[in-house]
């Protein structure tokens, strides 16, 4: 898009600016009215305070107004110079501006964004000016949840730009992007849309019993493969959940069986002190990365010991308490120590949740022959990082069935989920009732599915739900 002398991207939430307006109905606006103010100006800061650049956003009916007496340039903001990027000043500090006409903006109203220096100073002195021209403070999420109010965004789309936000790792990122774009909307839509036709079908049977019409005999059909489509969408809920909300690694085991070094390797960095001295790690150490494209929660964990030290003492007893509360374990175990059998029997007798077995060290002892472990088993040499790959194969595998995940078209978070079971079982019951010639009870059970279904992408949610949703957004956005 062209700017005054120069070529910049506008906004980073152009896309949206590309999406079809659809002015929601009047019974759902009613309802999201009374969640938050849709009528007024609201600003606030869209980006962090205190990078290079700072970003102000104002939407609302006076945006433009509100624009024109914050920024000053030779330029006017105005339909003119829509989308254009403008030099001029606030106050003191040369800055940006760009005015996007609704409807075909972020939020649906018009919205004005002030890109100046990002010192704290500058950006406060930027939103006081705007809050001086008649704007309040946005409250958190009330720039998307306005996008959902005026037809821009639906809900699914609403919750995937917070997904975008917080995405830990590419998966997950582009995941969230599919979903913003409507991939999981477009199924949804189908959805609900063949389930009220079959509802009208049911009910059809109702209003002319005795009227000799040609009835659809493919409804068993249609209703059977709206079933298997529900369950499609929930197959994706446990990938969903690990992408959303990464998944917790521990690495346990006994003293000196390496594993602050795997965490350091996992890492890339040196995270945690590496010595030969047993018992150097006297605490969990924790850490973020990505595995095999999945946001992980990594924690190194005090080798486990009986020792009379209070402060080592407490470590084991955290490290207990880590492995409890894991998901998947690497239990690293010294391929080259004294009594490998005894190694495997702790591990056993701990009984740590979604444990790979790890007999590490193999580069020390190649021909050992160690003891049979039964589940996931991998032998590895941190020192030479040799079969790492297969580790990270086998914790995949683990924790999302494959052990090299690619992104899902669609993965639905938890609460889309729940509503798609409650779907399903009205759609089976809805079947069940078809078969048995009990329309008056088959079409009531199809619209409770088809609400269901509705209420995932917006048709049908109540306020409570809506604030919910939008309150867990960060204030900006």
């Amino acid at each position: 898009m062209q700017t005054a002398g120069c070529d910049l991207p506008v906004s980073i939430l152009a896309f949206a600016c590309t999406q079809c307006y659809v002015k929601r109905d009047v019974t759902i606006m009613r309802d999201v009215e009374n969640v938050m103010n849709t009528f007024d100006n609201i600003a606030a800061p869209a980006t962090g305070i205190g990078g290079a650049i700072s970003i102000i956003r104002i939407s609302g009916p006076d945006a433009l107004a509100v624009g024109r007496r914050v920024w000053h340039g030779r330029a006017e903001l105005g339909e003119a110079n829509c989308r254009r990027m403008l030099l001029g000043r606030i106050g003191p500090d040369s800055a940006l501006a760009v005015y996007m006409k609704g409807p075909a903006s972020y939020t649906g109203d018009d919205v004005v964004e002030l890109h100046c220096h990002g010192g704290p100073a500058a950006a406060d002195n930027a939103l006081k000016a705007a809050f001086e021209a008649g704007c309040r403070l946005a409250e958190p999420g009330e720039f998307t949840f306005r996008a959902f109010a005026n037809g821009r965004l639906d809900l699914v789309q609403a919750e995937a730009v917070a997904d975008l936000i917080r995405a830990g790792s590419d998966l997950a990122f582009r995941v969230a992007g599919r979903q913003l774009e409507g991939t999981l909307s477009r199924r949804l839509n189908h959805l609900h849309d063949e389930l009220t036709a079959l509802r009208a079908e049911c009910e059809s049977h109702l209003d002319f019993p005795d009227e000799e019409l040609e009835w659809d005999e493919s409804v068993p059909e249609r209703l059977a493969a709206a079933a298997r489509e529900t369950e499609e969408l929930l197959a994706t809920r446990e990938l969903g959940a690990t992408l959303r909300d990464g998944i917790h690694v521990v690495i346990a085991g006994r003293p000196n069986a390496g594993k602050s070094s795997l965490l350091n390797l996992l890492l890339g960095v040196e995270r945690a002190i590496v010595t030969e001295i047993p018992g150097t790690t006297r605490d969990t150490v924790e850490a973020d990365t990505v595995l095999r494209g999945l946001p992980v929660h990594l924690t190194d964990t005090a080798g486990l010991r009986e020792s009379s030290d209070p402060i080592e003492q407490l470590g084991v007893e955290r490290s207990r308490r880590s492995i409890a509360a894991a998901e998947i374990t690497f239990w690293l175990l010294d391929a080259a120590g004294e009594d490998p059998g005894e190694e495997v029997e702790e591990m056993i007798r701990q009984a740590p949740p979604g444990r790979i077995a790890v007999w590490n060290k193999i580069d020390l002892v190649p021909d050992r022959e160690l003891p049979e472990v039964s589940g996931p088993t991998v032998r590895i040499s941190v020192k030479e990082a040799r079969n790492i790959d297969t580790l990270l194969d086998a914790f995949a595998q683990l924790a999302v069935h494959t052990p090299r995940p690619e992104a899902p078209e669609v993965a639905v978070n938890a609460r889309a989920a729940e509503l798609l079971e409650e779907a399903e079982g009205k759609i089976r019951e809805a079947s069940e009732r078809f078969r048995a010639e009990e329309y008056e009870l088959a079409g009531p059970a199809l619209r409770d599915a088809a609400a269901a279904i509705g209420a995932i992408t917006g048709r049908t949610t109540e306020p409570d739900i809506l604030d919910h949703i939008f309150s867990r957004f960060c204030i900006g956005k």
